[in-house]
């Protein structure tokens, strides 16, 4: 693939993750949540699941959906977790709300500085290989089931309707609403093929598990957070098949 036919499906994912996270500000104006669960709200409505992503462009698209999932990944995973890292800083009830607080809380983000060394290595054409690729490659194999663990340990299945109400507005946010503004952005662009298909797929997958980490981190409510991840995780089987399969690109 190349990088100009990737551009509108990546500009489509991009200005679909900043129309979300106004809308969740926009939101909080009128239904004034507490902090720590608007953060949760956030990083639901923002986030995604590389793990799934990767995975189901591989399943879906074969090699080509591998490249064009990894170009995704490298623009997107910087832009999320900068915005979700400040929204947590100012939001959070256990993060400063300093400017040097934010910057500092932006580089100790095991995510961004991957992705950013991810990036140097690729513009110096350097690349792992023997034992060290193959303890990444078992490392990452265990990324997604330990991370949903945690998510799974810290589940509360009862609580408040006020929090659940929250929770299915995330749901919503992140299943529904953001692959409408992507598909709607992607035939604005004229984008088909693969990178059209893997714009919407990205928009669709669900919240990444490893927010609920960071919540637990930087004072946001975790017990949300924990049953947002596994409502879009379960309900995702739903909504993506759906979605890829109605989308004529």
């Amino acid at each position: 693939f190349s990088g100009a036919d990737s551009f509108y499906p990546v500009m489509a994912t991009i200005i679909s993750t900043l129309i979300v996270a106004l809308i969740i500000f926009v939101g909080n104006l009128y239904f004034n949540t507490s902090s720590d669960l608007f953060t949760s709200i956030f990083q639901g409505g923002v986030r995604y699941n590389s793990y799934v992503f990767i995975a189901l462009s591989q399943s879906l698209f074969g090699s080509e959906g591998v490249a064009l999932s990894g170009f995704f990944v490298a623009h997107m995973i910087i832009l999320t977790n900068i915005m979700s890292v400040l929204v947590m800083n100012h939001y959070g009830t256990g993060s400063k709300k300093s400017l040097s607080g934010a910057l500092l809380a932006l580089t100790k983000n095991p995510l961004i500085i991957g992705a950013l060394l991810g990036m140097l290595m690729n513009l110096c054409n350097l690349h792992i290989t023997g034992a060290i690729k193959q303890l990444f490659v078992y490392l990452s194999h265990a990324a997604t089931p330990l991370s949903l663990m945690s998510v799974g340990a810290g589940l509360i299945v009862s609580m408040h309707i006020r929090k659940l109400v929250s929770i299915s507005y995330a749901t919503m946010l992140k299943l529904v609403t953001m692959p409408l503004i992507t598909i709607a952005l992607v035939h604005y662009f004229g984008a088909t093929g693969v990178p059209a298909s893997i714009a919407i797929l990205y928009s669709a997958v669900p919240c990444a598990g490893n927010a609920y980490i960071l919540a637990r981190q930087m004072g946001g409510d975790h017990e949300a957070m924990a049953s947002i991840i596994t409502s879009t995780t379960l309900l995702s089987i739903i909504t993506v098949t759906f979605i890829l399969g109605s989308v004529a690109l």
